[in-house]
């Protein structure tokens, strides 16, 4: 990237740098005889932007390294990162496109999510954008796209996709814009398991995408279809394609979003649109907690999703919640995968009791039940803390966390209570 014409600009970086000391009694999230360990842990966040003439740089993310006092789990360094360069070229009609995307996501999803259930899941993308101008209002585009997909114990997730597409739009005003696209995309995986049909598989995709940007609402609908093959066992499906997000901002301190979706998708997918989430990085100290709606399941297969999600945000003087009830199922197109549907709602709360001191809170409740086998999950969390910011710089925070998991499968259930003592340096 170094050697690409940057022109002109000024980069625009924000990091913290923290550590803790986390005590739990029970680390390894177990329904019997629950073991007590204490936990150190270093990290460092960042968000970093630069612009330039041609180009733009946006990156943010961190590095964690975690200490096991016991002798349950060994030593782990996780990293997130959601980073992305665009080098707009050819009179901006010709644009280069590298991102990034890593998180660590559970092995397994029916385990608990203790520290040996985790594992770094990486990916990249490279792409090109091919822009042409007509007409005043009309406008056509080509997208080529490669993906990488990497998991480190997940190895039937480690795959490449190839996707093209091709946009025709008109902006009948400066508030509106109308698209079709015809797009394609075949997505190899490095290895299938021999327990499923195979998770190889092609798709064509048609629809039409209306967007409005108002001065205080956003909306995009998007209506289509969707064609699906599995091609290693030449297993076909198709279904509407139908997708809607909705943003009002009825005031300057409110913020409501709504979503509704009906597609085909899989973990890549997902997983790209979770970590991407603006709430991740850095923020202040006090800043209300973010809702995390569940875990991604890594794997390789395709699946039919419904999906419903509302969420409000509320950014006061001294006041600030977020809350965000969700419902999701996901049908697989391989009738040998565990379909799944669950459904919850996430709460964060903060409250500047003086300029320097907060009291932050989190709650989190879901079901979780499979199709093919009796299991229900019933989880539930919540997070009470305390903040005090001493400098500019410097803030101290302590935590009190409870989670737990009412299972109908034996020894899936669990309790735990953690204290956290933490100290956070932020530029």
């Amino acid at each position: 990237m170094a050697a690409l014409p940057a022109g002109a600009g000024a980069a625009q970086l924000n990091y913290s740098i923290g550590g803790r000391v986390e005590h739990s009694d029970n680390i390894a999230l177990t329904e019997t005889n629950p073991q007590e360990e204490s936990t150190l842990a270093t990290d460092v966040a960042f968000d970093l932007v630069e612009t330039g003439r041609d180009t733009t740089l946006t990156a943010r993310g961190g590095v964690e390294y975690l200490y096991y006092t016991g002798p349950l789990f060994d030593d782990d360094i996780r990293a997130s990162l959601v980073g992305t360069f665009n080098w707009n070229t050819w009179q901006d009609r010709l644009k280069f496109i590298l991102e990034d995307y890593a998180n660590y996501e559970p092995i397994d999803v029916l385990a608990a999510n203790a520290p040996d259930n985790q594992q770094q899941v990486n990916i990249f993308v490279a792409g090109m954008q091919f822009n042409l101008r007509p007409g005043a209002a009309t406008r056509t585009r080509i997208d080529l796209r490669y993906n990488n997909y990497w998991a480190e114990e997940t190895d039937d997730f480690n795959g490449d996709r190839y996707n093209a597409a091709f946009t025709l739009w008109q902006e009948p005003s400066a508030t509106t814009r109308i698209a079709a696209t015809v797009e394609g995309s075949e997505v190899r995986y490095d290895q299938v398991s021999l327990d499923t049909l195979g998770a190889d598989y092609r798709r064509l995709d048609t629809y039409v995408t209306w967007n409005r940007n108002l001065a205080n609402i956003n909306l995009e609908v998007r209506a289509g279809y969707s064609w699906v093959e599995l091609t290693d066992f030449n297993t076909k499906d198709d279904a509407p394609l139908f997708r809607t997000v909705f943003t009002w901002r009825p005031t300057s301190r409110s913020t409501l979003d709504m979503g509704v979706y009906y597609q085909f998708s899989d973990a890549a997918q997902e997983l790209m649109a979770d970590v991407a989430d603006p709430s991740v990085g850095p923020t202040a100290p006090g800043g209300a907690p973010t809702v995390d709606p569940g875990d991604v399941t890594i794997g390789p297969d395709l699946y039919r999703q419904r999906r419903v999600d509302i969420g409000y945000r509320f950014n006061g003087e001294r006041f600030d919640a977020s809350v965000r009830p969700f419902y999701e199922d996901n049908d697989y197109v391989d009738p040998t995968a565990q379909s799944e549907g669950s459904y919850g709602i996430g709460i964060g709360v903060s409250w500047a009791i003086q300029p320097t001191l907060f009291l932050t809170g989190s709650l989190s409740a879901s079901y979780r039940t499979f199709d093919s086998f009796d299991r229900d999950d019933d989880d539930f969390s919540i997070y009470a803390g305390v903040v005090k910011v001493f400098t500019r710089h410097w803030s101290m925070g302590f935590d009190l966390r409870h989670q737990e998991r009412n299972s109908n499968v034996p020894e899936a259930s669990y309790d735990e209570n953690a204290v956290i003592l933490s100290v956070r340096y932020t530029r």
